[in-house]
């Protein structure tokens, strides 16, 4: 078997679950009343994990740094996100959640988990444990790239 042969599965599954996750994540985080783009909840959840730099943000999101600058001062006027000095380097500051940026995370989380619900309770069980599964392998996936 050729190398094309064995990966062209592999590729057309790829593009499969780059589309799926892709369609599933706007319909699931169309939340009505919602404020801030799917970047802000992205950095939210970044930040969430542990402080990072400004530019770090900004790469990992791959927008310019003075968009990501002006997002954060945006998240900061919320409460959501503050500054602290980077004790590895004097001249720079991380940012960081705040409780109030953990707890609305956690609340744009609940809604859009409650977007999706409905969709979700119209599977069987079956379809439902194969999804759970899939979000487990997806979860091992991104934790590892």
């Amino acid at each position: 078997m050729s190398t094309n042969e064995t990966s062209a599965p592999l590729d057309e599954l790829s593009l499969e679950l780059l589309l799926s996750a892709s369609r599933f994540t706007r319909v699931a985080t169309r939340v009505p009343g919602i404020a801030y783009s799917a970047v802000a909840w992205r950095v939210l959840s970044d930040l969430s994990a542990g402080p990072a730099r400004v530019s770090d943000l900004a790469q990992q999101q791959r927008v310019a740094q003075p968009t990501m600058t002006t997002l954060l001062q945006r998240l900061e006027s919320e409460g959501w996100v503050r500054r602290e000095p980077d004790p590895a380097d004097g001249r720079a500051t991380l940012m960081q959640t705040t409780a109030a940026g953990e707890n609305a995370l956690a609340d744009y989380r609940r809604a859009a988990a409650s977007r999706i619900a409905p969709l979700l309770s119209e599977l069987g069980a079956a379809d439902r444990a194969t999804l759970a599964r899939a979000a487990e392998l997806l979860q091992q996936l991104g934790d590892s790239a």
